[in-house]
């Protein structure tokens, strides 16, 4: 795949993992909300969908001398540790919910898919998806009931 820069593409194509990682929380959170009665399940998908884009921004900003291949693997795995870790660490008072690491989970593959399919390059872009990031991350904590 040659390297597109953002001005030969266009402003539209740079919104696009941004756009895709906000409308894949949106439906999360719908589907979370009318398949069950638990609004957690759809914080920890939000978080972990937030975490990864994180996570996955250092790629974005990173010299392209970096293998991106594998780093988009290792960084969704790194990911799901750490979501392990803090349903470890701050979730105590429930106990250990293994549907919440899979909701977290799954919010972090969600965002490595759409980090595949959809590259983000460039200041805009990366701008936008670390901002986006750290919104759905304070979203997830907001819908868990942290303030």
């Amino acid at each position: 795949m040659s390297q597109l820069r953002v001005d030969t593409i266009g402003i539209a194509r740079s919104l696009v993992p941004a756009t895709a990682a906000l409308l894949a929380a949106a439906l999360g959170v719908l589907c979370y909300h009318v398949g069950s009665d638990r609004l957690d399940f759809a914080a920890h998908y939000v978080a972990g969908l937030g975490g990864t884009m994180l996570l996955l921004s250092i790629l974005a900003i990173s010299p392209t001398t970096l293998p991106r291949g594998w780093a988009v693997l290792g960084l969704p795995a790194l990911a799901c540790g750490l979501g392990i870790g803090c349903e470890t660490l701050f979730f105590v008072d429930g106990g250990f919910d293994l549907v919440d690491v899979s909701n977290q989970s799954l919010g972090a593959v969600t965002a490595a898919l759409i980090f595949i399919v959809w590259p983000v390059r460039g200041v805009a872009p990366t701008t936008l998806w670390i901002l986006l990031a750290v919104l759905l991350l304070g979203g997830g904590a907001k819908l868990v009931g942290y303030f």
